[in-house]
């Protein structure tokens, strides 16, 4: 029986009360957008994607080419959290074109997305909340994966957010025959491969590099794209 002193008895409580709350914020997060507020409400998975993993990308001094994969209105500030850099965007349903890049947006689904743009493009490929939330079919998912490697410069890199949940898992994202074309790296020097938001949803951003060929000499490191 766990006692209220207990670490696990604690992030049962928190893990509960955010399963609670959530929906509140969200209510708030997205009424308080348009007045400029929304952050206070953001979730735990949105506030590390935006204030470390975007952030890392926006402060590289080289202009990376981005493709951000998936749109709705709490992402349309992502083109000026980007600003200085290319940023072009993909989403399957046509509503969804209004908050998509004003550089650049497609409507496709994604696992056509090599079909969309030029071979060897892109420094960055973001990946978020579109596994097991739409993109279930293990073959979209490889025609997905396959593709964004084809989109990627050698170097360039792919980042993947899902929630490793039951009803948000169609299969282990570790299964992937095409992640096998792939090498994984740790986002932070010396940081794990997998940076995992405690919390009951487990959402999970992992991070894949796509090599560099033979005679490109060995593949850069995290500064390659990140701090260029």
């Amino acid at each position: 029986m766990l006692r209220a002193a207990d670490p696990l008895h604690r992030r049962v409580l928190q893990w509960s009360a955010a399963a609670t709350l959530w929906p509140l914020r969200s209510l708030l997060h997205r009424a308080a957008h348009p007045f400029g507020a929304a952050q206070a409400f953001r979730s735990p998975d949105r506030r590390l994607l935006e204030d470390v993993i975007l952030q890392r990308y926006a402060a590289s001094s080289r202009r990376l080419e981005v493709l951000f994969v998936g749109t709705r209105w709490y992402t349309s500030a992502y083109e000026r959290l980007l600003a200085g850099h290319s940023y072009l965007t993909i989403d399957v349903d046509p509503r969804a074109a209004r908050h998509g890049s004003t550089q650049g947006h497609v409507t496709a689904c994604v696992s056509g997305a090599a079909a969309c743009f030029a071979a060897g493009r892109f420094d960055v490929i973001v990946f978020n909340g579109v596994f097991g939330w739409g993109l279930d079919e293990r073959t979209a998912v490889e025609a997905a994966v396959s593709g964004f490697h084809g989109l990627l410069r050698e170097g360039g890199e792919l980042v993947v957010g899902w929630n490793d949940v039951a009803l948000r898992r169609p299969f282990a994202l570790g299964e992937l025959r095409a992640l096998r074309a792939y090498e994984r790296f740790a986002f932070e020097v010396d940081g794990p491969l997998v940076l995992e938001v405690p919390g009951p949803n487990r959402h999970r951003f992992e991070f894949f590099r796509k090599p560099v060929g033979r005679g490109q000499g060995e593949c850069r490191d995290r500064a390659a794209v990140a701090a260029a």
